[in-house]
């Protein structure tokens, strides 16, 4: 009587011992990935861009995305052993979108900023550009800035080229627009008289008119209008920048940066990825 007995209650033992385990392992917390790790898992990098600022990012006849930024992000996409994935995304809520994963990194000729340095993390420098302002040369002779006053000036809405608009001393009737297709679009009807936006952009919609053309503006006010884009993305993920930015230096070292540069805009740049700011 007392065998049974002693191995009934070593039986409770033991099941009470496996359950113990079994609770105890499912309290044990998982492995967290990386934030590298977790885009590689995935196996894409998927990159919020707004697809209506050529050279740099438009739709091609297919109405699929192409242009320098995005070439660029798929060559850094390609060296973290990686493809590209684009999230077509408005520039109104591009950086919100990014905020919530809608995708992990975003390139869209942003210029980086104090302001926005505060929301995202941005890569290291990876292109220079400097303002222009967009004119019909046959209506008006514009030297600099100062020449816009008490005319109707345009830009995108939440850009650069908006802020240096509303800094210009008698400028007073500035149009914003969601997107610069529109802006030049408005220029070309006669709606407004000039848009200010970046010079690379401004002399691509220009070049293919016979009235339109465009001068560089590096100062408003003393202040200096020489931007540089950077790749945003999560502050938090430390990893991932590291990645991006040895990516770029990499692609600026083996001469795929001046490559994609050469097709989009010709000639070699005169600012690399790594390159130091004056």
């Amino acid at each position: 009587m007392s065998r049974t007995r002693t191995s009934r209650w070593g039986a409770v033992f033991t099941v009470a011992l496996v359950l113990g385990l079994l609770v105890l392992s499912g309290c044990r917390p998982a492995a967290t990935l990386s934030d590298l790790d977790r885009v590689k898992q995935d196996g894409a990098l998927t990159a919020g861009n707004d697809t209506t600022y050529a050279p740099f990012e438009f739709a091609d006849s297919n109405n699929k995305p192409t242009g320098f930024d995005i070439e660029l992000i798929a060559a850094v996409a390609q060296k973290l052993g990686l493809k590209s994935d684009i999230v077509t995304t408005a520039w109104d809520g591009i950086i919100p979108a990014l905020q919530t994963r809608k995708f992990e990194v975003l390139i869209s000729s942003m210029t980086i900023t104090p302001e926005r340095e505060k929301e995202v993390s941005f890569s290291i420098p990876y292109y220079r550009a400097d303002m222009g302002i967009v004119f019909d040369k046959t209506l008006h002779t514009i030297a600099g800035p100062s020449d816009l006053a008490g005319l109707r000036v345009g830009a995108q809405v939440g850009t650069t080229g908006e802020q240096s608009a509303r800094m210009i001393d008698g400028v007073t009737d500035v149009r914003s627009y969601p997107d610069i297709q529109l802006a030049m679009a408005d220029l070309k009807l006669g709606r407004i008289d000039a848009v200010v936006n970046d010079f690379p952009v401004s002399a691509f919609y220009a070049k293919d008119s016979p009235t339109l053309t465009v001068i560089r503006t590096l100062k408003v006010k003393d202040l200096d209008l020489t931007q540089y884009y950077g790749i945003a993305m999560h502050l938090e993920d430390k990893q991932l920048k590291a990645a991006v930015d040895k990516a770029l230096q990499d692609l600026a070292n083996d001469g795929t940066y001046d490559t994609i540069y050469a097709k989009w805009f010709g000639g070699a740049p005169d600012f690399r990825p790594g390159d130091q700011k004056p």
